[in-house]
């Protein structure tokens, strides 16, 4: 082989040969895109444009942590006692005057035991419910008597009265309207008993003394006097204050006269 027709292999450290890229107006276009984020299409382009991506709202914060905690869950039963309302009943009475209310008997509250299951997160309570419920003591319903008869009737005005016996105040008023009515004695006259049973009772029914035993209001000696008048004596002020007016009237005439002969004798 002639040395003209010879290939003569290159150098180790030869330079290769440099290769041109040339880029068509659509794919400049696609490298925008990329680079800057936007959406730019081709005029004539079929192709269908990138999504946009807001780069800034993928930074991370440094300065914020995204701790995961595990939360502690348990669920206790626990008890506590509550109050049980009491409910009222009306009794209408045509022996009491219209418009006027007593209560017979005054309504007490009961007592229940309820017992709830509650849920807790991280020992924080976030909801119980009921599961139980035990009546401790039952509640006392109240007993109202409600008047529906004539208010001018002396009937009526005097059973209106009875009801409010047993305090000081309700023993005087039974007693003033008695005395006015059935002995004609007149608001003078009750003066003088007021004073002659508070010294003798303070108008306490179950006033009682210690040395003779003398009992009730009128400190009647012995206290079964007054069973001529009912045999609830012990324990009615009526009772006693119409046994009272009655010994008094027989032995003395009036009040007035009663209280005379106390202040000398310091009894009656």
């Amino acid at each position: 082989m002639t040395q003209r027709g010879r290939h003569r292999a290159p150098g180790r450290h030869a330079r290769p040969k440099s290769r041109r890229i040339s880029l068509t107006t659509s794919a400049v276009a696609t490298a925008a895109v990329l680079l800057t984020g936007g959406i730019t299409a081709a005029a004539n382009s079929d192709e269908q444009p990138l999504p946009y991506v807001d780069v800034a709202a993928l930074e991370i914060d440094a300065t914020s942590t995204n701790e995961i905690r595990n939360f502690v869950v348990s669920t206790e039963v626990i008890t506590v006692e509550e109050d049980l309302a009491f409910t009222s009943t009306i009794i209408e009475d045509a022996t009491i005057a219209i418009g006027t209310e007593i209560t017979k008997r005054e309504g007490e509250v009961g007592k229940v035991e309820v017992a709830f299951q509650v849920k807790l997160v991280d020992d924080k309570e976030v909801i119980r419910t009921e599961v139980a419920r035990t009546v401790i003591t039952e509640p006392v319903q109240e007993q109202i008597i409600r008047g529906t008869g004539d208010p001018k009737s002396f009937a009526i005005a005097i059973k209106v009265a009875e009801q409010e016996t047993g305090s000081r105040s309700g023993n005087k008023e039974y007693a003033k309207l008695w005395i006015n009515q059935e002995n004609g004695w007149s608001e003078n006259q009750f003066a003088c008993l007021e004073i002659l049973w508070f010294r003798e009772s303070n108008w306490n029914h179950k006033a009682t003394n210690p040395t003779s035993g003398a009992y009730g209001i009128p400190q009647s000696l012995p206290g079964n006097k007054m069973a001529t008048f009912g045999d609830d004596w012990k324990t009615n002020p009526a009772t006693q204050i119409k046994w009272g007016a009655d010994y008094i009237e027989d032995r003395y005439g009036t009040p007035c006269q009663a209280l005379d002969f106390f202040y000398n004798k310091n009894w009656y």
